[in-house]
Parts: C-alpha cells; structure tokens; sequence
C-alpha cells in the first residue's frame, strides 16, 4: 500500500479526505437516527448566529459547541484535508509533517520576502474591494458592514481577523495548498492544468455533506445548477489562490486567505445581495473574473518560478 501511496500522493490525499469526510457525515446520519435531536444542532446553530449580530466562522460555531456537541464534527470535516495532509507526511509522503507545517509562515520555501510582499498587498487590495462590492449592491439603507462588527469589534478590526477565522479557509487550506498543490505542480508541467484539477478534486471532497441536501427532498435541477455554480467557483478559487501560493513561493498564508476572505464575503455580507447575475453569486462572480486576469497576465504558470 505505501508504494502505491508514495507514486500517487494526491489521489492518497483526496481519498482519505473524503473517507474522512465520509466517516464524519455517516456519524451524523447514526446520531440523527438514534437521537433526533440532534439533526436540529446546524440549523440551530444559524438561526442562534444569524439571529445576533456576528456571522457562521470559528469562534461562533466554537461558542456553540458546549451546548451542541454534534458541532464539533463541523471542525472535523472542514479539517479533513489538512488532517489526511498530516496523516500522510507523519508517514514521510513526500515531505515531513515539519515541512508541511512550515508553509504557514507569510514566505514560503522557495519565496523571495519582496516578491510575496507584493502579493500580500494586492490579496488585501481585492479583499477591501469586494467588501465594498459587496455593501454598494446591497443598495442604499442597507449596512451590509454590520455583521462584521460582531464580538463588539471595530468593523475594519473584524474585517481583518475574519481572513483567519474561516473555519474553511483555515481548516483546510494546508491540505489543498500546503500538501496537494505542491504534489500536483511536481508531477503536472501547466500549473494551470494543476488549478483545474485541484478545483475539480475541492468540488468533489464537498459532496458527501450534500447528502444531507439529497435526503432533504432538494429539487434536481436546483441542485445540479448549485453544484454547477460551486465548481466553477472553487476552479477559480484553485486558480486564483495557486497563483497567490506560487508568487509567495510555497506559503500556504495567502490561500488561507483568498478562502477566508471570499467566505467571509458571502457569510457575513451575501445576505444583503440578491443573484442578480444570472446563477453566480458575486462572489463567484469576482473571483472568476479575478481567476481570468491572472491567466490572461500570469499565463499558464500562473507566477510558478521553476528551476531551469
């Protein structure tokens, strides 16, 4: 079995991300089935959250916990990635678990400190911009700001820090980037090419929580267009933050925040903006157009510096 784990490390990765994924939500469909009660704690969970002022992330989900600890099995799936990530490089895959860990400092192993600078101002750049997207849509008499202030933090302070308290973004992200990119861009010539199939690979690991939506009687074709909808954003999303990875060299920082940033986008402040795009939502909407310059100017490297 290590073999064969070691010649393909990412399809490794994807698996036992969604074994692990998988095993999450068979345990939520025995406890549903043995206590009902607690089928309720998610939709509980948004009701308590988005009947106050603050938004679904980290320290609201975690302050739910003691009072629903089905909860927990949230943190549980958002961290598969990086949990099967940790699982294989504790076994040496491709590189050890310190290495993998290393990723998380602002310049990556193969960075130059100007270089991701640059990057880092740009990623901050983009994330006030669709903030103030996102509030100018909302149209007038709407302060789409408010939920961003929750915990009784500034607005700006919130808008900071929720860059970091996505539980996707930071639960996952050194998983997809930290161990899968890397693998993908030593084994494919077009990072490009690694961007499409990361995204295609992130679409797939979501869908064992949508059987929940299946089992909730949701109509086909609603369903078939938001599963077409949601890859075309995380494509773009594996476009966009492998870009920001590469041109950082290695660190897995800026994609934490291109998913934080965008979720915190959608969550906080998406339901102030009805989809008057057709069937993407603005986020999705940005971040393709985003995803689209940077092939336009990046090209097929998508920043990548390689050894020559």
């Amino acid at each position: 079995m290590m073999p064969w784990i070691r010649r393909h490390p990412v399809s490794a990765h994807f698996i036992l991300s969604v074994a692990i994924a998988s095993a999450v939500v068979a345990v939520a469909l025995v406890r549903a089935v043995l206590a009902p009660a607690s089928a309720g704690a998610l939709g509980r969970l948004f009701e308590t959250v988005y009947g106050g002022p603050g938004y679904m992330n980290l320290l609201t989900i975690a302050a739910a916990i003691p009072g629903e600890p089905d909860l927990l099995t949230v943190f549980v799936f958002a961290a598969a990635p990086t949990l099967a990530a940790l699982l294989l490089t504790a076994r040496g895959v491709r590189e050890s678990t310190l290495a993998l860990l290393a990723r998380l400092k602002p310049v990556g192993p193969d960075g130059e400190p100007g270089r991701a600078l640059s990057l880092y101002a740009g990623l901050l750049a983009v994330y006030a911009a669709g903030l103030f997207a996102f509030d100018w849509v909302a149209g007038p008499g709407v302060n789409a700001w408010d939920r961003l202030a929750g915990f009784g933090l500034p607005v700006l302070f919130g808008a900071a820090i929720g860059l970091f308290l996505d539980e996707g973004g930071t639960l996952e992200e050194l998983g997809w980037r930290g161990f899968a990119w890397p693998a993908l861009l030593a084994f494919m010539r077009s990072p490009l090419n690694a961007a499409l199939v990361l995204g295609l690979l992130h679409w797939a690991w979501h869908l064992p929580r949508e059987v929940f939506t299946i089992l909730g009687g949701a109509p086909l074709g609603a369903f078939l267009i938001g599963q077409l909808t949601f890859l075309v954003l995380t494509i773009a999303l594996a476009i966009v933050a492998g870009y920001c990875v590469n041109r950082t060299g290695g660190s897995v920082l800026p994609a934490i925040m291109v998913h934080g940033g965008t979720n915190v986008w959608s969550k906080a402040m998406g339901e102030y903006v009805s989809p008057t795009f057709g069937i993407l939502d603005l986020r999705t909407l940005i971040v393709g157009l985003a995803a689209i310059l940077i092939i336009v100017f990046a090209r097929k490297s998508l920043g990548l510096k390689r050894e020559r």
